[in-house]
C-alpha cells in the first residue's frame, strides 16, 4: 500500500493525518453494520444462567461445524479421514467435541486458504498477518461482519466489565511501528483523530524519553489505556523512578499479549492511578478471556469454546495444567476448530464471587512472559516477534540478545529463505527498534523448546539491568 511505503519518510503531522485517514476507514469497518446489535446481544448473555449459555453455545457449535464440513476443505478432509460424517456433526454436543481431531497451528500457517470458506466471496475477506509469540507467521482471515462481532464482545466483556468503553478516547501501545525510526527525536506517539486514539511506540521506552510519553498522555487524556502489558509495566516503572505522574485519572487499563503479574499490576496502578485489567485473546480470534471486578479471568464461551487438554487431546481436571485448544464461534470465513493455540492453562477449582457462572474461570495462563531486550541507550522492549510478520519463508524464529550491541536471530525456514529476508529482518531490528547493533542471522533445523514444548520468542543473556 502506497501510504504504508511513504509513511516512514513523512513528517509527523503527515503521519498523524495518514493514521487518521486509516482510522476513519477502520472505524467504519469495525463499528458499522450491526455492531450495536451485537453489543446488545453480548450484554443480554451477561445475564444468562449457565444452562442458557450451554444451550446457546451447543447450537452455535453445531452450526459452525456443519458450515466447516460443507465449505472448508481442510476440515472435510480431516474429518473424513477420522471417519466422521456430516450426520455425526449434526448431533455433536459439547461433551463430544474431543472426538474431533486437534488442528495444529502449523497446518494453518502452511495453507491458510485451506481453512477459508468456499461460499464467501473473496471481496468480503480481510487478511491479517501475525508472527505469533514465537515468530511463527500466520495469516488470519475474516469478514468485516465477523470483525464487528469480535469488537462487540470486547466492548462488553473487556471494557464493559472494567466500567469503560472502547468507543471513547483511548491510547494504544502495541506492535505497530508508529514511530518508524529507532533514532527518532520524538514525539514517541502519533494521534488518530478519527478514533480519538493516541498510539505510543513500544520500542522507545528509555529513561530520557519517558517524560515525552507522559506529556503525550497528559495532552490527549485517553480514558482507557490499552496494549501490551509489558510495555505499560516498563513505562510505569520508569515513571515512578522519575517521580512522573499523570495530570488526570484514566478509567482503567485493558492490557493483553502477555501475562499480567501481580508485580506488574502494582507498578501500573501506582503510576497511572487506575486499575489494570487483563485480557487474553489472539489474532486468530478463536478465544477471549477477560478479567472481572474480583480479578478472575473468565472465558467467554459465546466467543469461542476453550478446552484444556492433555497430550491425548482429552480434558484435564480442574487445577491441572494442560494445552489450550480453541473453537471459534464468530468467524465463518476461517473457522478454527479445536485449534492448538500454543498456550498452556489451568481451570480454576472454585467459583468466582462475581456470580457469572456461565463464564468459566481460568486460574492461570501459563507462560506468556518474554525476556526484555535492552537497547544501547537503555530503552527496554518486548514483543520482538513483529520482526517476522509477513515473512512466509520463516517457519519459526527466535531473538537472542547476547550483549547490548549483539543480537542473534535463529531462524527455521523454508529453502526459499534468502538474502532478501535477512536484509529485511536486520532493517526491522536496527532502523525500527534498536539502532546500530550487530545482527547475526543463523539458520537452524529446529529451535530449543521448554519443558512444556514451547519456543521462547525472546531470550536475553544480559544481567537484569533496570
Amino acid at each position: 500500500m502506497l501510504m504504508e511505503r511513504l509513511y516512514p519518510y513523512a513528517p509527523v503531522w503527515l503521519q498523524n493525518l495518514g493514521i487518521s485517514i486509516y482510522g476513519l476507514s477502520f472505524r467504519h469497518e469495525r463499528l458499522g453494520g450491526e455492531f450495536r446489535e451485537y453489543v446488545q446481544e453480548f450484554r443480554e448473555r451477561d445475564n444468562w444462567t449457565r444452562p442458557q449459555m450451554t444451550a446457546y453455545v451447543e447450537d452455535r457449535l453445531r452450526t459452525i461445524l456443519l458450515h466447516a464440513f460443507d465449505h472448508i476443505p481442510y476440515y472435510r478432509a480431516a474429518w473424513n479421514a477420522a471417519g466422521i460424517t456430516g450426520k455425526d456433526i449434526s448431533v455433536l454436543s459439547l461433551a463430544d467435541l474431543p472426538r474431533l481431531p486437534i488442528t495444529p497451528k502449523q497446518d494453518l500457517r502452511r495453507d491458510p486458504n485451506a481453512f477459508t470458506a468456499r461460499n464467501i466471496p473473496e471481496r468480503q475477506l480481510r487478511r491479517y498477518y501475525t508472527s505469533g509469540s514465537t515468530g511463527t507467521p500466520v495469516t488470519c482471515i475474516c469478514t468485516p461482519d465477523a470483525h464487528r462481532r469480535f469488537i462487540a464482545a470486547r466492548e462488553v466483556r473487556s471494557f464493559g466489565w472494567a466500567k469503560t468503553t472502547l468507543l471513547g478516547s483511548r491510547s494504544m501501545m502495541g506492535g505497530r511501528l508508529v514511530v518508524p525510526r529507532a533514532d527518532s527525536k520524538g514525539p514517541y506517539y502519533r494521534y488518530n483523530r478519527a478514533e480519538r486514539q493516541v498510539y505510543f511506540s513500544s520500542f522507545h521506552i528509555s529513561p530520557d524519553r519517558v517524560p515525552n510519553y507522559v506529556d503525550g498522555l497528559n495532552r490527549y487524556r485517553p480514558r482507557v489505556l490499552t496494549g501490551y502489558a509489558s510495555a505499560h509495566y516498563l513505562l510505569a516503572r520508569r515513571m515512578i523512578q522519575q517521580n512522573l505522574r499523570l495530570e488526570y485519572q484514566p478509567d482503567a487499563l485493558i492490557l493483553s499479549s502477555e501475562k499480567l503479574t501481580g508485580e506488574m499490576k502494582a507498578w501500573i496502578d501506582r503510576a497511572f492511578n487506575a486499575r489494570a485489567y487483563q485480557e487474553y485473546g489472539s489474532v486468530e480470534n478463536c478465544a477471549l478471556a477477560t478479567e472481572c471486578e474480583y480479578g478472575s479471568l473468565h472465558v467467554s464461551p459465546d466467543f469461542g469454546i476453550v478446552e484444556i487438554v492433555n497430550e491425548a487431546g482429552l480434558p484435564v481436571a480442574e487445577g491441572t495444567e494442560g494445552r489450550l485448544v480453541c473453537t471459534g464461534l464468530l468467524n465463518s470465513a476461517q473457522p478454527l476448530i479445536r485449534y492448538d493455540i500454543g498456550d498452556q492453562g489451568v481451570w480454576a477449582k472454585s467459583r468466582c464471587q462475581c456470580g457469572r457462572d456461565q463464564f468459566p474461570v481460568l486460574q492461570e495462563i501459563v507462560g506468556r512472559l518474554e525476556d526484555v531486550v535492552i537497547g544501547l541507550d537503555g530503552r527496554e522492549m518486548v514483543r520482538f516477534h513483529g520482526v517476522f510478520i509477513n515473512l512466509p519463508h520463516v517457519l519459526e524464529a527466535q531473538i537472542i540478545q547476547e550483549s547490548r550491541n549483539l543480537i542473534r536471530v535463529r531462524v527455521v525456514s523454508t529453502e526459499e529463505f534468502g538474502e532478501k529476508e535477512e536484509t529485511l529482518i536486520r532493517e526491522r531490528i536496527t532502523r525500527g527498534r534498536l539502532g546500530p547493533v550487530y545482527v547475526r542471522i543463523e539458520r537452524t533445523a529446529a529451535l530449543e523448546r521448554t519443558e512444556r514444548g514451547k519456543v521462547r520468542g525472546v531470550i536475553s543473556r544480559l544481567s537484569n539491568e533496570k
